[in-house]
């Protein structure tokens, strides 16, 4: 009696860089640049427990071409992690139903990135003051 072979599906090495999969790899991937930058800032930390000298030095490397940078792509990944973030709201909650009337997907995200982007401007304003 022979043995049954197991159907095994092909799968392309390059799946996850292939449209659907490519704007959900794209997402995780930037998960990756937060807490990058969460490494940075802990850096910033130990460099101002170890002294003045090494955190002159840090502040120096902030202000290198490279770091500039470095800030600028983990800025936009940040941003496109938020975006994401909100987007994944409404499918995540139950309907939202306001006067009878089913609030749509597209309010709710930017209702609630509205109201990020205020707290995040009010905390920068204060500190700044």
């Amino acid at each position: 009696m022979s043995e049954r072979k197991p159907y095994v599906r092909p799968q392309h090495p390059y799946w996850w860089a292939r449209r659907p999969y490519r704007s959900y790899t794209l997402r995780e991937l930037s998960g990756v640049a937060v807490a990058l930058y969460a490494g940075v800032l802990l850096v910033g930390l130990f460099s101002l427990s170890r002294g003045a000298q090494a955190y002159g030095d840090f502040l120096r490397w902030l202000t290198s071409s490279g770091s500039v940078v470095l800030h600028i792509v983990l800025l936009a990944a940040m941003l496109l992690h938020a975006v994401t973030w909100f987007q994944t709201l409404p499918k995540t909650m139950p309907r939202l139903v306001i006067d009878g009337k089913v609030v749509p997907s597209k309010r709710l995200t930017l209702s609630a990135m509205t109201v990020a982007a205020f707290c995040s401007t009010t905390l920068v304003i204060g500190f700044l003051l």
